[in-house]
């Protein structure tokens, strides 16, 4: 493979891939969007397919792909939703990659759990130890922190949160600031170290 200069040396150090992956209107593409400060892709619009864009935070470079959700309920395709989130593992190849596992605060249930295990086994074997939960949806936790919520939550989230060494950060895509987003790029930067 013909790699690019950019990807050369000490320049992919400063190169950050973020895979979000998750279930369908879990915030991916709002979370993808706050990430970039762009709203090129319409949130509340179903991603069919890998979706890859670029931008900058805090001097770090980053690829950012958004992948289609999966469904508990059967509602998407289960083997569209395989081979993108296959594919997304191709669209950036250099630099550090993280996943990001968008979780919304809502309800997560035991079916949950298992569509996550599920689907992240797509993704190797070695892939919980880049991954990191991104819970969206903060607006809906009302003034709890996200430490309350996890605490409060059953048995299925917390082994989730087990499976990538309780990793985890919260966002507002509805209120959105740009501190959140300069934490979330340092979080996962000191994953990738």
């Amino acid at each position: 493979m013909n790699r690019s200069p950019a990807c050369a040396g000490s320049q992919s150090a400063s190169l950050l891939s973020l895979v979000l992956v998750g279930r369908r209107n879990a915030g991916k593409t709002s979370v993808a969007n706050t990430i970039l400060g762009k709203r090129d892709v319409q949130a509340g619009e179903k991603t069919t397919e890998c979706v890859k864009k670029h931008g900058w935070v805090d001097g770090v470079r980053l690829v950012v792909v958004d992948t289609p959700g999966w469904s508990v309920f059967g509602l998407a395709s289960t083997r569209r939703v395989r081979r993108e989130l296959q594919r997304s593992t191709l669209l950036c190849w250099c630099g550090h990659r993280a996943f990001l596992l968008v979780i919304p605060t809502d309800d997560f249930s035991n079916r949950d759990q298992q569509a996550v295990e599920e689907y992240m086994s797509v993704l190797g074997h070695d892939v919980w130890k880049r991954t990191m939960v991104l819970f969206t949806w903060a607006d809906v936790l009302r003034g709890r922190s996200i430490e309350e919520h996890i605490q409060k939550s059953g048995d299925a989230l917390h082994k989730v949160l087990d499976k990538c060494g309780y990793r985890y950060h919260v966002f507002s895509n509805k209120r959105p600031n740009y501190s959140q987003v300069s934490e979330l790029v340092q979080l996962v930067k000191q994953m990738c170290s």
